[in-house]
C-alpha cells in the first residue's frame, strides 16, 4: 500500500502517535512523510527519520509566518489552531506529491493540518483527529489556569465545533484516540443546529496509538525514593493547569507527611508560571529533554493529575510502560482501558490524590504490583503490531468504500 501521511511537524519519538504509525507503516509498506518544519530541532527531527530510513518531503514554515496567519484568523471563523498551520506551503508540497506519484490512501494527523490541505483531494482520506478538540476547550474554558486561557476556551469552543462538524463530511473515516472523543464527535456529527450540510458524517474509529517497547523497556534498576514525575508539553495549557494544581493543591499534602520529597516537572517550553514553580527548592523544572526515559525511570511515582483531558495521555502510557507507577486524575484514565487500583491510582480530590501517592512511596507491595500490571495493561492493550494491523484493514476498508462510492456515481 502507498500512504502518504500529512503532519503540522516533523515525526519524533516525543510524539508517540504519528512516529509510531509511520515507523510501524514503513515495515510493510510505502510510506512518504510530508510534514512542516518550523527550528533548528525540528530539521534535526528530520534528518534522524531519513537517518532511519523513512522517506520525508520537509516543508520550511517559520514561526513568524505561523502566528501571522494566527492574528489574520482572529476576525474570522476559522480556528485559531487551524489557522497556525494553515500552509500554503505545504498545499503546494501535497498537490506536487499527489500530481508526480500514485498514492493509494492519505493519513492526515491533526485539525492542526486540515487548513494546509486543498478543499478537494482526489483520493480517499483518513483524518486522525486524535482528539475532540472543541470538548478540550470547553474543558478549558472552566478549568484553564488563567482567566486568559479560560478566555481562550471559550471562544475557540464554538468556532472549532463548527469547524469538526464540517470536517466530519469532508474525509472519507475519521480516527480518534479513545471512546470518549469517539462519542463527542458523533454528537457533533448529528448536531443539525451547526450547518445544513446534508452529506453524511465518516465513520469514526477509536484507534488507540501504541508504545515501543523496545525503547520504552520495564526498568528494574534504582531509583530515586523520594521522587515525583510530572512529564509532559508544559505549553500545552491543559499540562500548565495541572502542574500548577499539582504544586499548590497536592504537594503541601504530600510535604506535610514526608517533607523531604522532590517533584520533577520536565517537558519542552514551561510558560513563566510553572518555571517560577522551582524557586521552592523541592521543585525542579527542567525544560525541553532529549530523552525522558532517564527521568521518569529515576522517579518512584509518576504523578498526573489533570483537571480536565482529552484523548490518551502518553505520559501516562510511557511511565507505566517503563514500570514507573502512575497517580492520575479521573480526566486522564477516562481514555484508557486500565483499572483502578490494579494498573494505575486514580484519585481527583487532592487530598485523595496525596495520599494515594504516599502509599505508593510507603508500601513497596503496594508500588510492585502498580509497576507491573501497569507494564502489562501497555503489553496487551498498547501493542503497535495490533494496532498497525487494525489502522490497516480501515484503510483497506477505506479505499474499497471509496471505489465502490465512485462506480457507483457512475453507473
Amino acid at each position: 500500500m502507498r500512504i502518504l501521511f500529512v503532519a503540522p511537524y516533523p515525526l519524533s519519538r516525543i510524539r508517540i502517535r504519528s512516529y509510531g504509525f509511520v515507523s510501524q507503516l514503513a515495515k510493510r509498506h510505502d510510506v512518504t512523510a510530508l510534514v512542516l518544519c518550523s527550528n533548528k530541532r525540528e530539521v534535526r527531527d528530520v534528518q534522524d527519520l531519513r537517518d532511519d530510513g523513512l522517506t520525508v518531503c520537509a516543508v520550511e514554515d517559520k514561526r513568524v509566518w505561523k502566528v501571522w496567519r494566527v492574528l489574520c484568523a482572529i476576525f474570522t471563523s476559522q480556528p485559531l489552531q487551524v489557522a497556525f498551520d494553515a500552509s500554503s506551503s505545504l498545499r503546494g508540497a501535497f498537490n506536487e506529491l499527489l500530481a508526480g506519484r500514485d498514492f493509494d490512501i492519505v493519513h492526515v494527523e491533526l485539525i492542526r493540518t486540515l487548513g494546509a490541505l486543498p478543499q478537494e483531494i482526489s483520493l480517499p482520506v483518513v483524518w486522525d483527529a486524535v482528539d475532540c478538540i472543541s470538548m478540550l476547550y470547553e474543558q478549558g474554558a472552566k478549568y484553564g489556569a488563567t482567566p486568559v486561557l479560560r478566555l481562550i476556551g471559550k471562544s475557540e469552543a464554538a468556532r472549532t465545533r463548527a469547524y469538526e462538524y464540517t470536517q466530519l463530511r469532508r474525509f472519507q473515516h475519521v480516527l480518534v484516540t479513545s471512546p470518549r472523543d469517539q462519542e463527542a464527535l458523533k454528537l457533533i456529527a448529528q448536531d443539525a443546529g451547526l450547518g445544513a450540510d446534508k452529506r453524511p458524517p465518516a465513520p469514526i474509529t477509536a484507534l488507540p496509538h501504541g508504545v515501543d517497547q523496545e525503547y520504552y523497556q520495564y526498568y528494574q534498576g534504582e531509583r530515586q525514593p523520594e521522587m515525583l514525575i510530572f512529564s509532559g508539553k508544559m505549553s500545552f495549557h491543559a499540562n500548565v493547569a495541572g502542574a500548577l494544581h499539582l504544586a499548590k493543591n497536592i504537594m503541601p499534602l504530600i510535604w506535610r507527611e514526608r517533607p523531604q520529597v522532590r517533584l520533577v516537572i520536565a517537558g519542552s517550553k514551561p510558560p513563566t508560571n510553572v518555571r517560577s514553580l522551582a524557586q521552592d527548592s523541592r521543585i525542579g523544572v527542567t525544560g525541553y529533554i532529549d530523552d525522558l526515559r532517564s527521568s521518569i525511570r529515576q522517579a518512584h511515582v509518576a504523578v498526573c493529575p489533570l483537571p480536565y483531558a482529552v484523548g490518551v495521555q502518553n505520559k501516562a502510557l510511557e511511565a507505566m510502560a517503563l514500570g514507573t507507577p502512575v497517580v492520575a486524575s479521573s480526566h486522564v484514565t477516562a481514555g484508557l482501558k486500565a483499572v483502578p487500583g490494579q494498573d494505575i491510582l486514580v484519585a481527583d480530590e487532592p487530598e485523595l490524590f496525596a495520599q494515594a501517592v504516599l502509599c505508593l512511596l510507603e508500601d513497596q507491595a503496594l508500588w510492585q504490583m502498580i509497576s507491573q500490571n501497569g507494564h502489562m495493561y501497555i503489553e496487551k492493550h498498547h501493542n503497535w503490531k495490533h494496532i498497525v494491523n487494525d489502522l490497516t484493514a480501515i484503510y483497506a476498508q477505506t479505499i474499497y468504500d471509496t471505489n465502490a462510492r465512485l462506480l457507483a456515481q457512475e453507473r
